[in-house]
């Protein structure tokens, strides 16, 4: 009766053994499993962070542009009708995210600064404040003149803060030194050009490029199931 007892118990041991193992196995495989998942969403996260900082840089160059200094649309510079200033159209403007509007001024704005010699180039850029008036920035060796009008244009200082540049001006005369805000700009003797500011340049960031991340491949994770093992 014994050795009935004893078999019994063997074979009970062993199929608990064996359901143990199999119980283990299918618990191994599930880790796996949840690990290959974890390892893709831990690949997928970092993916996902670039695009989302990409996004976030592109949202804020937006935010900042628009709350910025910008036109809106062209200052159409020209001659005014009073020959030595440099007149405008009717135009808009962002200072600081909030919009003006400038009347045209046919007339226009007298230039200043030194005499450039003569047969040499100056440059005098426009700029406009918040409350409409227009300041006149020359170019920083109009004294000495330059050798040509691109040149001039890249002496011109930068814009300075809470201003909008409207443009330029390039003016020479062939016959004497320029007078700024005194020699007419449509002398015979006088070559002059208008360059107008890009309207919104430098509001809009690059697009964003970043790939979105790829679909998850590794299939969702079931329970492991009710443990087989008996007492």
């Amino acid at each position: 009766m014994a050795d009935v007892r004893d078999a019994m118990a063997h074979k009970e041991l062993e199929t608990l053994f064996k359901s143990v193992l199999s119980d283990l196995e299918k618990l191994k495989d599930a880790v796996d499993s949840a690990k290959t998942l974890t390892d893709e969403l831990r690949a997928d996260h970092a993916i996902f962070k670039t695009v989302v900082d990409d996004i976030k840089t592109a949202a804020n160059g937006v935010i900042s542009g628009l709350s910025g200094d910008y036109l809106d649309s062209s200052a159409a510079l020209a001659i005014g009708s009073t020959k030595p200033n440099v007149a405008n159209g009717a135009f808009q403007f962002h200072i600081n995210g909030v919009e003006y509007n400038k009347a045209a001024d046919a007339a226009g704005v007298a230039l200043s600064g030194d005499e450039v010699p003569q047969s040499k180039f100056g440059a005098w850029a426009l700029d406009i404040a918040a409350n409409g008036t227009i300041t006149i920035v020359p170019a920083t060796a109009n004294a000495a003149g330059y050798d040509s009008a691109v040149l001039a244009a890249a002496g011109l200082p930068a814009v300075a803060a809470d201003k909008v540049r409207m443009g330029y001006c390039t003016a020479t005369n062939s016959a004497a030194a320029f007078a700024p805000g005194t020699t007419d700009l449509d002398n015979a003797t006088v070559t002059d050009a208008y360059t107008n500011a890009t309207p919104f340049s430098g509001v809009l960031p690059s697009p964003v490029a970043t790939s979105t991340p790829a679909a998850i491949t590794a299939p969702a994770q079931t329970a492991v199931g009710t443990l087989t093992t008996t007492d």
